[in-house]
């Protein structure tokens, strides 16, 4: 069975550590930033109505996207 020479394990030290930096940075980033959301009404009231518009366009683009899929079929069936 072949094995890993010394100077390989340096680069999947660097990897892996790396990524565990990262998660943990990821991690401590986003409580901080949902303290801060529950210490301000005003920037979760923001959040809930930019929610509630995203919500609304969507179903906008999922309507728009219900016509263009009929004019395509019809489109299509035309001889």
């Amino acid at each position: 069975m072949e094995y890993i020479p010394w100077f390989a394990w340096i680069p999947l030290a660097a990897i892996i550590g790396w990524a565990v930096i990262s998660v943990i940075e990821n991690r401590n980033t986003t409580k901080l930033k949902l303290a801060e959301t529950a210490n301000n009404p005003e920037l979760a009231d923001a959040l809930r109505s930019n929610t509630e518009v995203n919500r609304q366009l969507l179903e906008g683009m999922s309507e728009l996207e219900n016509r263009l899929s009929a004019i395509e079929k019809t489109l299509t069936d035309i001889p």
